[in-house]
């Protein structure tokens, strides 16, 4: 069975309004030791060289039959969050911080929408290069990292606690993308 399309999400900026949603999915995608706290989260909504994105479920979104209705808005999608992803933004380089899927969403490639997306954003901030850490043994996703042209620079030994390495991976912002604009919403910040 192939994977649901992504036309049945919508990405859009993060707000502060979205912090709950985005604790809820931390708890469902992290285990307690390895969750961002509500402060960490609040720190990339409110920093100025953060990009936070969500994929969510489209306000007003009809499908037909079951299965399609239970794709597009899973029983586990916090407030109807299907994904978050963060990105600290540099002047040339970008890092690919933190990318939370809600269980139920998983394999239907709302995963890699957030990575396209945020590396659209990130090129029209003039980004070169996005590098990011990810578990040596976490292999849906190094499987999504590669998927979306990210190779791996290195390997930190216990980044992540004994026996637990990071892989440094990196990927360049290709200058083919399409272009890509965040809807804008009243009263929210786009930079």
């Amino acid at each position: 069975m192939s994977p649901a399309p992504t036309s049945a999400i919508a990405l859009r900026r993060a707000s502060a309004a979205d912090l709950a949603a985005i604790m809820d999915l931390e708890r469902t995608g992290f285990a307690a030791p390895e969750q961002w706290s509500e402060a960490s989260w609040r720190g990339e909504l409110e920093g100025t060289d953060r990009i936070v994105l969500v994929a969510a479920v489209p306000a007003g979104s009809s499908t037909t039959g079951a299965a399609s209705a239970e794709a597009a808005r899973p029983d586990d999608a916090p407030h109807g969050l299907l994904g978050v992803i963060t990105y600290q933004v540099g002047p040339d380089t970008a890092d690919l911080m933190r990318v939370v899927v809600a269980p139920a969403a998983r394999g239907r490639r709302v995963g890699r929408a957030l990575v396209q997306a945020g590396m659209m954003y990130v090129r029209g901030r003039g980004v070169e290069r996005v590098l990011l850490e990810v578990r040596h043994d976490n292999a849906p996703a190094i499987a999504l990292y590669t998927g979306c042209g990210f190779s791996t620079l290195a390997t930190r030994t216990n980044y992540y606690g004994p026996g637990a390495d990071a892989l440094v991976m990196s990927a360049p912002v290709e200058t083919d993308l399409p272009s890509f604009h965040l809807p804008q919403t009243k009263g929210t910040r786009h930079d």
